[in-house]
């Protein structure tokens, strides 16, 4: 299996997640939102020291399918990665995968501090382990 950074994009904060080449998600980091060239250089950077062959991008669509404003920041970021990364960047449907983050978190009696912080995480690990499920055969 090729080696998958997956990413979810917030205001504040940027989750990380990646696979290790297996079939399993596993949560990488948190990094701040900055500029649109500074988060590319950022993710750019965190691909090539894990050695990403592939690069999913969380799409923030609405329930009816519409693009959401946001989703129109995604779409710009992934054509500026693109024109630099050497694979494929892929946009994946990341409908309710940080409310789902939050349920998980509060399950698990997460503070609202400590949400905060690794919930964009937690949200780009679900969004890898949905698109590996997805596309696995």
């Amino acid at each position: 299996m090729k080696k998958i950074l997956a990413i979810d994009i917030g205001e504040k904060r940027i989750g990380l997640s990646y696979n290790q080449g297996t079939s399993f998600a596993f949560p990488l980091k948190v990094i701040p939102s900055e500029s649109l060239k500074k988060n590319v250089e950022s993710i750019l950077q965190i691909a090539q020291q894990i050695q990403a062959e592939i690069i999913v991008l969380g799409l923030p669509l609405r329930l009816n399918n519409s693009v959401k404003n946001e989703a129109q920041k995604i779409i710009k970021f992934r054509e500026l990665l693109s024109s630099y990364f050497p694979g494929e960047v892929v946009l994946f449907d990341e409908r309710l995968t940080s409310k789902e983050a939050e349920k998980r978190l509060l399950e698990a009696d997460v503070s609202r501090k400590k949400r905060k912080m690794v919930i964009d995480q937690l949200a780009a690990t679900i969004i890898l382990q949905t698109y590996i499920d997805s596309t696995q055969i």
